[in-house]
């Protein structure tokens, strides 16, 4: 459910898929965790709704990324912004899956 909002829930499908491409993209390993929140922005000239990137690692400190959008309009460039903002190496084939089953 969108926090600060009621009656609209994630696709729970579509979050599941956004994060095995980043896990994929990334190559996590499996002690890794991404977290993903879709929040309703109630600060001034804040866009309506962001989803909130997290990556938790056990031998790194977690890594934050906003994308002002809802979790259902993340994209594969979404992504991408995603991986470069976390500063992170990554495969970049592993989008070419999320760009054909979206």
């Amino acid at each position: 459910m969108l926090i600060g909002q009621s009656g609209r829930k994630p696709n729970l499908d579509k979050i599941r898929h956004i994060k095995q491409v980043l896990r994929d993209a990334l190559d996590l390993p499996e002690d890794a965790t991404i977290t993903l929140t879709e929040l309703a922005c109630m600060e001034e000239d804040c866009p309506p709704v962001e989803t909130v990137f997290g990556l938790l690692r056990s031998d790194a400190p977690q890594l934050q990324h906003k994308v002002h959008k809802t979790t259902e309009e993340v994209d594969a460039d979404d992504l991408l912004e995603i991986c470069k903002a976390w500063g992170l190496g990554l495969h970049a084939d592993a989008f070419e899956s999320f760009v054909n089953d979206h």
